[in-house]
This record gives C-alpha cells, structure tokens and sequence, in this order.
C-alpha cells in the first residue's frame, strides 16, 4: 500500500494548540486508511480540554475512542470526523462515512468503527451526529408523552436538538429558553417556540439543563411541579453546584437525572452505541431543516491551532465546522 503522511492537531497540556506529523505505512486486514474531508468541534467539551479543567476524578469516562496522550499532558482530543475511505476493503472504498476519530487528516481505523453515510444526506450536518445521541439519550433517559409541559433552558446545539425531538411528540407545549435573543431565529426555523427569560408562571413536568452554568439550576425551582425531571446535559468541568435543595425540590418529589452520552440509557439497555449511531443518521437523514445548526463559515484545518485562542471563536452557538 501506498505510505500516507498525516497531520493532527494536538494541545499542549492547556491553552495551546499545536500540530504533529506522522505516518501510515500499513493497515491490517479490518482496516480502512480515511481522508478527512470535515472535523466537527464539541465546543463545550473541547474547550475544557484545551483548557485543562478536566477533573482528575473524569479522566476516563472522558477519554475519547481515538484520544492519544492523557488530560494535563500533550493530548490529541477530538470525536467528530467524517471523511471518505481511501484504502482497505474494496467493498468500503469510495465511500464517506462518520467516525469518532479526533481532527486528523488522515488515519486508519477498523471498518466496525466507521458509519456508512449515504449519499443524500450533505457530510456537514452528519457532524451533528454526537449531539444528537446526546439529545436522544436525554429523551430516553425521561421519556416525555403527549400533553406534558416541558423546559429546555440553553438554546445550543445540543439544547436545540433536544428540543427539536421532543417537539415532535403530539400535544406538547415546549419552550426553549436563552438570554440571548438572537436565537429565536433559529428556533424559528425549527418551529420551537421561543423564550429569552425563564417564565414565571409555567410549570414543567421535564426541564432539560443546557447551558453549562450550573447555576441556573436555583432559577428553576419555580417551574417545578409535583414530580417533576430535571434532566442535566451540561458538562461542568471542574465547577461546584450549589443547588437549594429545600423548597420545591424537596416538596414536590424533583427528581435529578445527570445524562450522559457515553451509556446508553437504561430504558434502552438492549441497544448498542452503534444502534443509537445509526438511529441519529436516520433521523438526519429526513429531517433538512437541522442545516440550520450547522456553521456554514468553515475553520481551516490549518488554522485550528489558533482557533480556542482567538476570543472571536467563542461563541459556541451552531456546529463548528474544520474543513480539510
């Protein structure tokens, strides 16, 4: 086989990025040799391990499949790649696919870890793909029904992409709630409706955490009902919550539901990750209107060294987009 050279983008320790070269020489006979044709970056959790926050205590359920290096030391993080098979089993060759390969230009992986993408799906929204096991496990976690009142507090993508499949349930009266009010546009789109204060009078049966301060926790007690869910999404890195669990929490019977995408939820333990993998590329398969969450002004692959560090990146609102 021909020797392919490679690029990767790595962090050193925190706050600098930085690239490495390589090479593949040879693939054994499961593998496949993959060209990158787009990375996604997972803003809120790529920006804790360029920053170094990672709990010493969540090193391991935060470790990525592909991950080389360790949290603290040089590290190559990343878990959203879709790209195009360019050696290995001729069955496979031609194809584009979704992995959870970190941003690398070109690598080797074993055909069971890779996802056929068809053709009529566009590669950029398939990078949605993380998010929306996120969101798909969180509704498998509380399992909403026709008629019930529901909160979703945050409005980015994986907020939104929650709310967009509950939404879809009949008899539901959703609102999606952001302080920043340019978002409506968006969930306009989406048909969600729109909130940029948490309301005062509307108590929810599920209220779904998505902002990343765990703060916000306090400003809902409010919209608590008898037996409500609060199902967190955020990720809080290394930050502590203090949460008055007096009041509405404890009268009305709360229940607090962490969701977290690296297992699958119980009420569907007879499913795999690569099950709920392919479930998501269904759903994107028929549903266009989830370009709207998609950045259409792409980073440059080779650019991403300086992207966590430029302060005009940091807003974290759609799917951001490395081009190849």
């Amino acid at each position: 086989m021909k020797i392919y050279k490679t690029k990767s983008y790595w962090i050193d320790k925190k706050n600098k990025g930085y690239f490495k070269s390589g090479e593949i020489s040879s693939i054994n006979s499961n593998e496949l040799v993959i060209k990158t044709l787009f990375s996604g970056i997972s803003y809120g959790t790529e920006k804790l391990v360029y920053s170094g926050k990672v709990p010493k205590s969540q090193k391991s359920l935060m470790k990525c499949p592909y991950q080389e290096g360790d949290f603290g030391t040089d590290i190559k993080y990343g878990y959203i790649n879709v790209g195009k098979v360019v050696d290995g089993a001729k069955s496979y060759l031609g194809s584009n696919i979704f992995s959870l390969y970190p941003h690398q230009d070109f690598y080797k992986i074993p055909y069971d870890d890779v996802l056929v993408i068809p053709k009529k799906i566009p590669l950029t929204r398939c990078l949605l793909i993380p998010n929306l096991e996120t969101a798909i496990n969180a509704v498998w976690d509380t399992l909403p029904s026709a008629g019930d009142r529901i909160l979703v507090i945050g409005a980015g993508i994986v907020g939104l992409l929650t709310a967009y499949l509950i939404n879809k349930i009949p008899g539901i009266n959703l609102f999606v709630v952001d302080k920043d009010s340019s978002k409506s546009k968006i969930t306009k789109k989406l048909g969600i409706k729109f909130l940029d204060t948490i309301p005062k009078k509307f108590s929810a049966r599920f209220i779904y955490e998505c902002t990343g301060d765990h703060r916000v926790l306090n400003s809902i007690r409010n919209n608590i009902t008898v037996n409500s869910t609060i199902c967190v999404l955020s990720w809080y890195g290394d930050k502590k919550s203090e949460i008055a669990l007096g009041e509405n929490f404890f009268s009305k019977r709360t229940k607090l539901i962490m969701s977290q995408v690296s297992k699958i939820s119980p009420t569907r333990f007879d499913l795999t990750n690569q099950d709920r993998r392919k479930i998501a590329l269904d759903i994107l398969e028929t549903n266009d209107d989830l370009d709207y969450l998609v950045e259409k002004k792409y980073v440059n692959f080779d650019h991403l060294d300086k992207f966590f560090s430029d302060r005009k990146n940091h807003n974290n609102f759609l799917c951001k987009v490395v081009k190849y």
